[in-house]
């Protein structure tokens, strides 16, 4: 009797060992790639400060703003900004409820702009880029081109 139920474990034990624990591994039939996280989900907050140094100058410059246009412009911007970081950071409301709240806190910042400048004006801030970085990498390029045609 002790033989028969040593070998019943031990033919348990055997297949018990022969799965795999952690489920089939990459490359084997079955495989599932864990899930990608939406990246767009994890909005972060802004510096002000930072994000106004970097508005702030290109925008004086295009526009040619005088001071008081100027405190004006700095003024709705640092709004801008704090209640961008307020909309991001509430994290009670869906997704879809602060990609809501930011597309109407853009749309009421380029309504207040109006009171600084023409539409015209308007338009140009809305479609300007204050990212410097693109500029850089397409002098690269050209650079990397040059020299390829030149051999």
């Amino acid at each position: 009797m002790r033989k028969l139920i040593l070998l019943t474990l031990l033919i348990f034990s055997s297949n018990i060992t022969a799965q795999q624990l952690y489920g089939p591994q990459r490359g084997q039939r079955g495989y599932i790639p864990p899930p990608k996280y939406e990246a767009s989900v994890y909005i972060t907050t802004l510096n002000a400060y930072e994000e106004l140094e970097k508005v702030l100058p290109k925008s004086v410059e295009v526009f040619s703003l005088d001071d008081f246009e100027k405190e004006i412009f700095k003024g709705l911007l640092l709004e801008k900004y704090e209640n961008y970081n307020r909309i991001v950071e509430n994290t009670d409301s869906s997704k879809q409820a602060r990609q809501d709240a930011l597309k109407q806190l853009e749309i009421d910042f380029v309504k207040s702009l109006a009171v600084i400048l023409t539409p015209d004006e308007i338009t140009t801030f809305v479609d300007m880029d204050f990212s410097g970085k693109e500029e850089k990498k397409k002098r690269r390029k050209d650079k990397r081109k040059k020299k390829k045609n030149d051999e």
